[in-house]
């Protein structure tokens, strides 16, 4: 029997079914990740394995002990889990990461040990005096990392980790988890719509559909059997193989990596991964012009159009620069600029939009 069990659970909102009859085993120090499309379940998993959200059936055991309303509470205590999105006091980042450990009663002495600890670890120490809600998107997200797992306690259950974060906060929270993991053991559950994430970070996967779980095994088993149903649209664009070597260059934001995506294509991309890599390269995140941009920008490629898909407000242009790439732009953009088939554009991207797994 694992750390956490569900049996049969099923989550009703009205007539919705939001989980119908899952069976979940979570072991004891391992990465488990739930991956599915929006809509999924996977969330709502979470909250029941977190203690948040009573199932309207089935059970939930925690070292096999029934979890029910009067023991519910020790669950919570050894289950932080990090939402999506931040949620912070109006107070500096220290004493938002300290709030934990001083509501369980620490002494002073071992708060300012563990909370500084903690932000050397999501690399947020030289920011410990700054007001939570001042912090950039990323920081925050980190910041409630950490106040997650400043309490050390033997399970973790984050949320859509990295979701909309930039490629430098994202490799810190992969990074931080990996950490928790083999260093401290922390069994961690991880909900993602990101296939590519759960490659790298999980040992074994439950793929939820509809409320339900289609498989649950090893994530090379998954991969093998279920990879084209969970290869989203937006993890198929822009999403290559590739061999990645350091270039021998710093930044101030990490280390640049040459990337040879093949067809005498490479780019240049913030990570500490070398090797055969996959890369994604977000749509929006590539500006498309009729002549070189002269920016910071470190990759700026050539090419023709082949594709033109207008979407409402939106249009995704299908650039040829060697293999083909996906800009996202504005039907406004697209007018101002003149853009047609077989034109010849740049695309022009950072080193740290492009995220390397």
């Amino acid at each position: 029997m694992g750390i956490v069990e569900l049996r049969d659970v099923t989550v009703e909102f009205g007539t919705v079914k939001a989980l119908d009859s899952i069976n979940v085993d979570i072991h004891a120090g391992e990465m488990f990740s739930v991956i599915g499309p929006n809509g999924a379940g996977k969330t709502t998993a979470l909250r029941v394995i977190a203690g948040l959200l009573n199932p309207s059936a089935g059970e939930v055991y925690f070292h096999g002990e029934l979890m029910e309303k009067s023991n519910r509470h020790a669950l919570r205590r050894q289950a932080p889990m990090v939402f999506q999105k931040p949620v912070l006091f109006n107070t500096t980042l220290f004493k938002n990461v300290a709030y934990g450990l001083r509501i369980r009663g620490m002494a002073e002495e071992e708060i300012r040990k563990r909370v500084l600890e903690v932000l050397e670890m999501v690399q947020l120490a030289n920011l410990q005096d700054r007001l939570g809600r001042n912090l950039s998107g990323g920081e925050q997200r980190r910041a409630t990392l950490a106040m997650a797992i400043v309490l050390d306690t033997e399970l973790l259950l984050v949320d859509e980790p990295t979701a909309y974060l930039d490629s430098e906060s994202a490799e810190i929270v992969e990074s931080t988890l990996q950490r928790l993991n083999s260093e401290r053991g922390t069994t961690t559950v991880m909900v993602t719509h990101n296939i590519l994430q759960a490659q790298v970070l999980a040992n074994r996967a439950a793929m939820m559909k509809q409320g339900r779980i289609q498989k649950i095994g090893t994530v090379s088993e998954i991969f093998r059997t279920e990879l084209d149903s969970l290869l989203h649209e937006e993890f198929k664009m822009n999403t290559y193989s590739g061999t990645a070597k350091a270039s021998g260059k710093m930044t101030q934001n990490g280390m640049l990596v040459q990337i040879d995506l093949g067809n005498g294509v490479e780019i240049e991309a913030l990570s500490k991964r070398e090797g055969n890599v996959t890369v994604m390269i977000p749509p929006d995140d590539i500006i498309v012009s009729r002549e070189e941009v002269f920016t910071s920008a470190r990759n700026c490629l050539i090419g023709k159009i082949i594709g033109i898909d207008e979407r409402d407000s939106t249009v995704f242009l299908t650039v040829d620069v060697g293999l083909s790439m996906t800009v996202q732009i504005t039907r406004r953009s697209r007018e101002k600029l003149d853009i047609n088939l077989k034109d010849e554009v740049y695309v022009t991207f950072k080193a740290s939009s492009v995220r390397v797994f």
